[in-house]
């Protein structure tokens, strides 16, 4: 049965959400700011909420303003720094980037090569040159829109064995490893983070994971 309007649409917003969501939690750059600055980011973010019955969380992104290009190197310095303090510098640790050292206390442990596993699984192979663990929270969180982009995919192509076996892996990828991960980080973050953007991004993921569930 072809997939009706409304949930092509949702799933397109809930893989927007999380591709954008990926690079608000890499390290900053040129790119992440010219969006912040411009708005876009905020607007598209807004836009997939609502989409997804988020309402709350894009709200809350009414309190990131677009700022003129000459701030923008400015901007980029701030969120380096707070990036650079939040989850490297600041002892103890303000928010771990690492599912594993959320989990397990340390690098490489067997949440990283489950993880891995599963990206295996949908067919993908992350190069040897790829800088980031298959934990980092902006992997996982890019794992899953390709997933929802996948599903999408199977709709409309018709084949209900693609859309099962997205769906199959969003449910491991979302319960078995981002559920408990992204609430904490997005707790911790919220709470220590000294730029609006951070505090807002955690918000959102929060928004996206809530405790208890």
């Amino acid at each position: 049965m072809p997939v009706v309007a409304d949930q092509t649409t949702e799933i397109q917003a809930n893989a927007t959400l999380h591709s954008l969501l990926a690079k608000a939690f890499n390290y900053p750059d040129k790119q992440l700011v010219g969006s912040i600055a411009s708005g876009e980011l905020q607007k598209t973010l807004s836009h997939c909420l609502k989409e997804t019955g988020r309402d709350r969380a894009a709200k809350e992104l009414l309190s990131l303003k677009p700022v003129p290009k000459t701030a923008q190197r400015k901007l980029l310095l701030e969120l380096e720094k707070d990036y650079t303090w939040l989850f490297f510098a600041s002892k103890p640790r303000c928010a771990y980037l690492f599912e594993s050292v959320y989990r397990e206390g340390k690098l490489l442990q067997d949440s990283t090569f489950d993880i891995a596993s599963l990206y295996r699984d949908a067919g993908l192979v992350l190069n040897d040159d790829f800088r980031l663990p298959p934990d980092h929270i902006a992997v996982e969180l890019e794992f899953l829109s390709f997933l929802f982009f996948k599903e999408l995919e199977g709709h409309k192509k018709q084949k209900p064995d693609v859309i099962e076996y997205a769906q199959e892996l969003q449910a491991k990828v979302a319960e078995g490893h981002l559920r408990r991960f992204a609430n904490d980080l997005g707790t911790r973050v919220a709470q220590h983070a000294k730029t609006p953007f951070y505090r807002t991004m955690a918000n959102v993921l929060r928004e996206l994971y809530p405790a208890g569930k």
